[in-house]
């Protein structure tokens, strides 16, 4: 694979790609090609695409955003970009679900949420879904509870 995270830190930094939004961890702006890259601003960032990017290379299910490249030190992560959902009720419609409670009582779900220790509260967000090929994809899911545990709750 070819390395263009040089460029895109460049583009970046000339102010190039627009910005799409961020949480208490990670920026992510928009490629302009499909992909979007999500920079962490801190420990807990880099924390979590390391993990998004090692469940994207272990899952084979279709439920998350593919990662396509990572930075050495992960600080940089590029991701299929989804569609944005702005309603729930677009998941709850393609799964044939009316609740909370009824996606958690997806079997395919449950496989996901136990073997990568996710949180429910995060799946219940619809801004942690996306839509690619008319499917909804799970786009954030670095905030497991190892994350959580370390990052956000430490005492």
């Amino acid at each position: 694979m070819i390395n263009i995270l040089p460029e895109i830190i460049s583009n970046i930094r000339m102010g190039n790609y627009r910005y799409i939004g961020s949480g208490s961890a990670r920026n992510v702006f928009d490629l302009e090609n499909g992909y979007v890259v999500k920079i962490a601003k801190n420990q807990a960032g880099i924390a979590q695409n390391r993990t998004e990017y090692q469940i994207s290379f272990y899952d084979n299910s279709d439920l998350f955003a593919r990662v396509i490249q990572v930075s050495d030190d992960f600080i940089f992560l590029i991701m299929e970009k989804a569609k944005k959902i702005n309603n729930f009720s677009y998941i709850c419609r393609y799964f044939n679900i009316r609740n909370n409670r009824e996606l958690a009582n997806l079997s395919k779900l449950q496989n996901i949420q136990k073997k990568y220790n996710l949180l429910w509260s995060d799946l219940f967000r619809s801004s942690s879904w996306g839509i690619l090929d008319g499917k909804p994809v799970i786009i954030d899911y670095g905030y497991t509870k190892a994350v959580s545990e370390r990052y956000y709750f430490a005492f």
